[in-house]
C-alpha cells in the first residue's frame, strides 16, 4: 500500500500540468490525452486506498456543492439532448472535478514536496514546449501545441503567488529566463494576465504611501482628461472592431483568415443563441449545432472562445450559477480567507482565471484555470506537521 500511496502522490502531483501539453490521441473521433490516461489511473489508486481506509478524502470549503452542477447537467442533458450525450457530458464534468479533489488531497497532505514537483513539472512542459518550437523554426508564438501555450504564464502565475506567499524570493528565480519566453510567445491574453497579478501583487507589498501616491496620481490623471481632453469619442467606444453591419453580412472567406473578424462573428452569433435559450441553454455539446446555422461553411461553426458565454449558451444561466455556487459558499465560508495572504493569493488567482477564461474555449485546461483560485491548496498551503509525522 506504502508504494501506491507513492504512485498516487507522484502523479497526482504531476496529471494538472500535464492538462497544459500537447500528448494526446486521436481515436475514433475521441481525443485521448495522456492527463486523462493518468486522472483516470489515479482516480482508480485512490478509490482503492478509500476503500482500504488508507486516505481521506479532502477537498476545499463550499466544493462539495459542486455536486448540484453535475446532477442538474446529467438531467438538463437528458431532457435536451438525449441520454447518450448526456452520459458523455456528465462524465466528462466528473472526470475533471474528481481529478481535481483527488489532487488536491495529495496537496494538502504533503504541501512542500507537492508543491516542488508541480512546479517543476510545469517548468519541464514550458521547456519542452519551448525546445519544440524552436526546432521547428518558430523563434516567437509558442502556438503549436495546442493548449501547451497557456503554460507559460500560468506556471509565471503560479511562481509569483508562491513568492508572495510564502515571503520566499527564490521561487522568483526561474522568472528570469521565464518571463521572456512569456513574452515571445506572443500569446496576448497569457501576457496581459501575467502582467495584471504581477502588479497586482506589486500593489499589495509595496508601502501604503507609495499606494496612496500611485492612487493620488491616478486620480489626478483621470480628472485632468475629464477637465481638458475630449471624450467625446467615448460615445461612440466599443469593444469590437468590427460594426454589427460586417456581422449582418459576413465576408465568410475572409473571416476565414481575419481571426478577430471570425471570433467576434462567434461571439456575436453565441450571444443571440443565448438570448433564445437563456434559463436551461441548449444542452451539452449542442452550441456548435447552433452556430452551424449561422454559416454556409462549416468550418466557421465553433465555439466562442469565451468559457462563460459557452456555458450560458450550453447550460444556460442556471448552469453558470451552479458552477460558480462553490465561489459563492467558499468566500463566505473558508476559514483560511481571513488570513491575509491567503485572500491576496485567492483575489490574485481570481485576476488570472477571469481573464483567461473570456478568451478561452471550454475543456478540461479551462476547468483547471476556472476553479484554480478555489484550489490554491496546491500551491498556496503550509506544511501540516501531524500529516507528515503520520506519513513517517
Amino acid at each position: 500500500m506504502k508504494n501506491l500511496e507513492y504512485v498516487l502522490f507522484m502523479i497526482t502531483a504531476m496529471v494538472i500540468p500535464l492538462y497544459f501539453t500537447d500528448f494526446r490521441l486521436k481515436t475514433g473521433g475521441v481525443i485521448i490525452r495522456l492527463s486523462d490516461v493518468l486522472a483516470l489511473f489515479s482516480i482508480s489508486i485512490f478509490v482503492l486506498l478509500l476503500l482500504k481506509n488508507k486516505i481521506v478524502i479532502k477537498y476545499p470549503v463550499g466544493f462539495n456543492y459542486i455536486c448540484i452542477f453535475i446532477v442538474y447537467c446529467f438531467f438538463n442533458a437528458l431532457a435536451q439532448v438525449g441520454l447518450t450525450k448526456a452520459i458523455i457530458a456528465t462524465v466528462q464534468w466528473m472526470l475533471i472535478l474528481f481529478t481535481l479533489v483527488v489532487v488536491y488531497t495529495s496537496a494538502v497532505k504533503n504541501p512542500e514536496k507537492f508543491r516542488t514537483i508541480f512546479i517543476k513539472t510545469l517548468l519541464v512542459v514550458c521547456f519542452v514546449t519551448l525546445i519544440y518550437h524552436l526546432m521547428h523554426g518558430q523563434l516567437t508564438r509558442y502556438k503549436l501545441l495546442g493548449d501547451a501555450k497557456y503554460a507559460f504564464a500560468l506556471t509565471g502565475v503560479i511562481l509569483l503567488s508562491c513568492a508572495y506567499y510564502f515571503g520566499d524570493k527564490s521561487y522568483l528565480k526561474p522568472l528570469f529566463f521565464l518571463y521572456p519566453v512569456i513574452l515571445l510567445s506572443l500569446e496576448r491574453k497569457g501576457i496581459l494576465a501575467f502582467h495584471m497579478v504581477a502588479f497586482f501583487y506589486l500593489f499589495i507589498t509595496i508601502r501604503p504611501l507609495y499606494k496612496f501616491i500611485i492612487l493620488a496620481l491616478c486620480s489626478l490623471t483621470a480628472l485632468l482628461l475629464a477637465l481638458f481632453y475630449d471624450l467625446s469619442f467615448l460615445n461612440s467606444f466599443t469593444f469590437f472592431e468590427y460594426s454589427d453591419f460586417e456581422m449582418l453580412y459576413l465576408d465568410e472567406e475572409q473571416a476565414l483568415w481575419i481571426s478577430n473578424l471570425h471570433r467576434q462573428s462567434l461571439l456575436t452569433n453565441g450571444w443571440d443563441i443565448f438570448t433564445m435559450n437563456p434559463i436551461f441553454g441548449v444542452g451539452p455539446k449542442m452550441l456548435p449545432v447552433y452556430m452551424d446555422d449561422y454559416y454556409i461553411n462549416p468550418k466557421l461553426g465553433l465555439y466562442t472562445h469565451n468559457v462563460f458565454l459557452d456555458t450560458l449558451i450550453e447550460q444556460g444561466i442556471t448552469g453558470l450559477l451552479l458552477l460558480l455556487l462553490p465561489y459563492l459558499i467558499h468566500i463566505i465560508q473558508s476559514v483560511s480567507l481571513r488570513n491575509k495572504k491567503d485572500k491576496v493569493v485567492f483575489i490574485a488567482l481570481c485576476l488570472y482565471s477571469i481573464f483567461m477564461l473570456f478568451f478561452m474555449s471550454g475543456g478540461a485546461p479551462s476547468m483547471i484555470i476556472f476553479y484554480l483560485a478555489i484550489f490554491k491548496g496546491f500551491i498556496a498551503n503550509k506544511i501540516d506537521v501531524q500529516n507528515i509525522t503520520k506519513m513517517e
